[in-house]
Parts: structure tokens; sequence; C-alpha cells
């Protein structure tokens, strides 16, 4: 009988442990979760802010120009031709070729060092063309703009790849993304109210010089808002800190004590799948960048008044706007990036075919509000899906900076699809554009298929990756090859 009653007491004793066990573990977690949620808390307030207002300004900066054209900068330097979209295309030459040594530049300095710096250096330049007297002069500043601008999508891009998990980026990329949207809305009303103003200089000139200003102020705020990296970050507390480090770590977020690779670099380049997204990054940005600079050209052609036409601007940039603010809820609905990139793609696809083949000025406008809503999602989910599925911390980089680079050559080509002598219909851009959203349909299948049956390959074959053998160096060196990575798709 004592044996028995013993052993009740050590079996009930045993129930207790086992109980007060699960509920320090389940303790543990949720004081876990309300540190991560206080760490996120905190670096959205710190990043999200400064970053969007910025990229809002830089869209803003880089497309000002066609709102000058539209407030007579060309009748007053005597442009003429052509001249106006070499004027538009020198500012990607550089864009071009400059992002990825900014994003070196970027890990070697700090995000919060280097962003300011090149946001200040545009500004400058974005001042400067107020004073411009000749298109060679337009030129010049044109071509350096470019080189300062290169940096800043790659940079926010990398820079969120340090502060957050895989999941937490698509949003907060999207919303980024969104401010070159909502830049539309406000760049043509807001040059209208600029290039009215009466004083001792053309109103073109005045669109320059305060919307540069605007720039200034906004990057001195970044430098005391914004730090670097969580490791370093002051506004953080040790605890919260710590758990976000674990966050990171279990989701092979980039760290900042990771090397600077050349072979990662080269790993970069020689992948197909970095240009897959790239091609596809170029595709999308060739019709938000020709709407952000022809918006007020195209609505103009439609008989509107130059003022009238600046205003008007903002309606497609709305719909545009309301696309990539749907792109971030969208993948937390279904995690199928190339899925929901194949619809938007096929939807401005069949938007700019009805463009291209009417001739009524209003089914016309519609449309064009329609095809930007469309095409303003894409670009913010082929970089998340990017961001998603490279994996070691100089290839991503580098593949940011690659994806980003070619949305340049969007703009170089796409100054010039839009021509004079295509006037009023402009059939010829909008059957180009069309072309582009056909081309990235195809892609977004192709990389579908590719990545299923790569994860299909890397089940069957059931590798683990033995962490506890490798140093944080060699795991890095392993990129997105490591075998217990699976793509998303």
């Amino acid at each position: 009988m004592q044996s028995e009653e013993d052993s009740d007491q050590s079996s009930a004793m045993s129930s207790k442990d086992s109980i007060r066990t699960n509920n320090d573990k389940t303790s543990g977690r949720d004081a876990e979760q309300k540190l991560i949620k206080a760490y996120l808390r905190k670096t959205d307030l710190r990043i999200l802010p400064p970053t969007f207002a910025m990229y809002f300004l830089s869209v803003i900066d880089r497309n000002n120009i066609g709102n000058a054209k539209a407030a007579g900068m060309d009748k007053h330097l005597g442009l003429h031709g052509t001249q106006f979209n070499w004027v538009i295309s020198a500012f990607f030459f550089t864009y071009i070729f400059f992002e990825i040594p900014s994003n070196i530049l970027l890990k070697r300095f700090g995000p919060r060092i280097w962003l300011p710096f090149i946001a200040v250096c545009w500004s400058i330049l974005v001042g400067c063309l107020a004073a411009a007297k000749s298109y060679g002069a337009l030129i010049t500043v044109r071509v350096l703009l470019g080189i300062f601008e290169a940096g800043y999508v790659p940079g926010f891009i990398y820079l969120t790849s340090f502060w957050y998990t895989r999941r937490q980026q698509a949003p907060r990329i999207a919303l980024f993304f969104s401010a070159g949207v909502f830049a539309g809305i406000w760049a043509g009303p807001l040059a209208s109210r600029l290039q009215s103003i009466k004083g001792s200089l053309e109103g073109y000139q005045y669109i320059f010089i305060i919307e540069a200003s605007m720039t200034v102020a906004v990057a001195i705020i970044m430098v005391f808002m914004m730090q670097s990296y969580p490791i370093s970050a002051t506004f953080l507390k040790e605890d919260e800190r710590a758990a976000a480090l674990r966050m990171l770590e279990a989701d092979w977020a980039l760290s900042p004590k990771a090397k600077y690779s050349t072979q990662q670099v080269l790993r970069a380049l020689s992948d197909w799948t970095v240009w897959a997204y790239a091609i596809i990054f170029w595709a999308a940005a060739t019709g938000g960048t020709t709407q952000a600079i022809f918006g007020p050209t195209l609505i103009g052609a439609m008989g509107y008044t130059s003022t009238r036409a600046q205003a008007l601007s903002a309606a497609p940039s709305a719909c545009g706007f309301v696309g990539q603010i749907l792109s971030m809820a969208l993948p937390r609905i279904y995690e199928r990036y190339s899925i929901w990139i194949m619809i938007f793609s096929g939807s401005a696809c069949a938007f700019y075919a009805i463009i291209a083949s009417v001739d009524k000025i209003h089914i016309r406008f519609v449309f064009l509000c329609l095809s930007n809503f469309a095409l303003s999602p894409n670009m913010p989910l082929v970089s998340v899906w990017m961001s998603n599925n490279v994996l070691g911390a100089t290839k991503k980089g580098v593949a940011s900076a690659c994806t980003v680079m070619l949305g340049g050559i969007a703009g170089l080509i796409g100054s010039h699809i839009y021509r004079e002598k295509d006037y009023p219909q402009y059939r010829f851009g909008h059957i180009f554009v069309c072309v582009c959203n056909a081309v990235i349909f195809l892609i977004a299948l192709v990389l579908n298929l590719y990545f299923k049956y790569e994860n299909k390959r890397r089940d069957r074959k059931n590798e683990s990756l033995d962490a506890d053998t490798l140093t944080p160096d060699e795991i890095d060196a392993l990129c997105d090859s490591r075998p217990d990575h699976r793509y998303t798709r």
C-alpha cells in the first residue's frame, strides 16, 4: 500500500512539474513576443517615416523635369526635337552603373551616414537645374544627379534585410514603394502651385529650388532618427535587442558583421534568377517611370491646358497608390508572389492594349488610371520576392542593386518611347508598355515552375545544414544554395 501511495504522489508531482514547465514555456514565449513587438514598433518609427519621406522626395526630384517642361522650361531654354527626351535619359546613364558601388559603400559607412549623404548631394544638384541656361547644362546636371540617386532604392531594400525577417520585409518594402506613387499624386498639384509663384524667377525654377530644399530638410532629420543596425541601436533596450537578434538569426537575416565577399558578388552576377527578377523590375519600372514623367504630357495631349493637366495627373497616380497599398496585404493572404505578379501584369497588358486602340478621350483617361493601378504593385512584389529568395550578405546586396539597376535602364529606354511624332495618341509608347507587361507575365511563370522543381528536388535529397560544424561566415557563403533553404514561389 505504501508503495502505491508513493507512486501516486510521485506521479502527481511529475504532473505538476510538467504543467509548471509548460506554463514556464508559454510565459517565456509570451515575453519574447512582447519584446519583439516592442522592437518592431520602435524600429518602424525610426526607419519607415524618414525613408518613406525621402523616397517620396527622391521620385519628385528625379521626375520634376517633366513638371518643369509642362511649366515652360523647354521653351525658355530653346529645347527642340528630341533634346528633352535626352535630358530625361541622361539621368539614367549613371543611375544604372552606380547602384552596385553605392550598396558596397553603404555597407562600409553604414545606412545612417550614407543614405542622408547621397540625398543632400542629389538635392543640391536638383537646385542647380534651376540655374541651367542651356541644353548642355541640363544634361550635365542630370548625369551627376543619377550618380547620387542610384543608391537610395537598393540601399533601402538592403537596409531592411538587417532589421527585419523576410516575412516582415514584405509590407514595409511595399509601403516604401507606395511613397513613389504617392509622390505622383502630389507632384502635379505641387508643381502647379510652385510655378504660379510671382517673383524674379521663372515658374519652373521655383519647382526645382523649393523641392530641393525639402529634400535637404528630410536628410537632416534622417541623420538623427535612423540608426544603421539593430546590434548597435541605442533606442533599443538590451532585452529587446537580444530578442530581435534571436528572431533575425532564426530567419537567416543579414548580420552587420558579415564580411564583404568577392565570391558572392560573382555568384550574384552569374545567377540567372537574379537577372530574371531584374528584368521583371525593368519591365514594371518602364510603365511606372513613363507614367511619372509623361503623365502630364499624355493628359495634356487629350486637350487639357498645362495647369489642368498637371492637376489631373494626380488621378492615375492615386490609382497606382491604391494598387501598391494592396500589394502590402495580398502576399499575406496568399504567399505566391509569382501569381500576384502575373495577375497584375496581365491586367496592365490588357489595359494598355485598350488605350492604344481607342480614340475617345474619356475612355483613354479611365484606362490610364486603371493601368497605373495594375502597374504599381509589381515593383514592390518582385523586390520582396527577390529579397526572400536570395541569401548571403554580399550576394543579397548585389542582387538588390542589380534588380534596381535594370529599373534605371527602364528610365533610359522609357524616356524615348513617348515621342513627339506620335502626338496625340502616343500609340507606340502604349504598345511598348503593353509588351513589357507580357514579358513580366512570362518570366514570373518560368520562375514559378523552376522554384517548384528546385524545392521538390531539395525535398527528395532531404539534406540538412550542420550549423555546429560551420562558422557563420561559412554558412553565409552558401547563400541560397544551403540545403535547408526553400524558394518562395
